[in-house]
């Protein structure tokens, strides 16, 4: 912002020393209590710093249709599913707070499709956010559990439940997300391996293959179920 003249050095500097002394809150945040700047200046400068297009506004057939991706998902890397070109196969998502490639990477091997990822404000994806929040996501189901003989009961329990066509396994950060696609739509299993207190010491790879295992093997065990794939 300094280096396109949206900025003075004075006034860089007055808000990093304010958001040093009050110990929250980041740079953007700052730059605008303080006057500096407006909150789409500050998020075009964050759309040239990560290398995306900035994003006017979304498209709600976009954030409440297409791929249905789990809220959990959504809320943790707080983005959107902004628009669908359904021409180049492309969802394109509102990121706020940073750009998660590895969560893009996954959303795409869930949906079968290309992810491009844009700056919005993130408190405008926030708020939109909890809107989906306090108006319910049916098809989305999340336990909170770290257990593989847990998650492999739930699974065993949901597929013979749905009698899926067609399923999909991936982890998405601290998530291991299972799409169920049944002749109703899609049931999305969320399992939140983020625990609420400090866990046992166990090196992350095992705890991830474990996980794994357990629910692929849940999988091929209920019964005749095609289509299962399985990313990390």
């Amino acid at each position: 912002m300094v280096a396109r003249g949206k900025l003075t050095h004075y006034e860089a500097q007055a808000a990093l020393e304010a958001q040093r002394r009050a110990g929250y809150g980041k740079i953007g945040d700052w730059i605008e209590k303080l006057g500096f700047a407006n909150e789409h200046e500050v998020t075009a400068a964050l759309a040239l710093q990560w290398g995306c297009p900035l994003l006017a506004s979304f498209n709600l057939a976009s954030i409440h249709s297409h791929g249905a991706i789990p809220l959990p998902i959504l809320e943790a890397c707080q983005m959107l599913p902004a628009n669908f070109a359904a021409s180049t196969n492309t969802l394109y998502m509102a990121c706020g707070e940073r750009v998660d490639h590895a969560a893009l990477y996954g959303i795409e091997k869930m949906l079968s499709c290309r992810t491009l990822a844009c700056v919005a404000d993130r408190r405008k994806i926030a708020r939109q956010l909890e809107s989906m929040r306090l108006s319910g996501r049916p098809g989305d189901v999340e336990f909170v559990t770290r257990d593989p003989g847990e998650m492999a009961r739930i699974t065993s329990s949901y597929v013979n439940r749905v009698a899926p066509r067609e399923v999909r396994l991936g982890r998405i950060g601290y998530f291991i997300w299972l799409r169920l696609h049944g002749r109703n739509g899609a049931t999305n299993l969320v399992f939140n391996l983020q625990p609420a207190t400090p866990p046992i010491r166990m090196p992350r790879f095992a705890a991830n293959s474990l996980s794994f295992a357990a629910l692929t093997n849940a999988l091929h065990n209920v019964g005749d179920v095609s289509g299962i794939s399985a990313e990390e």
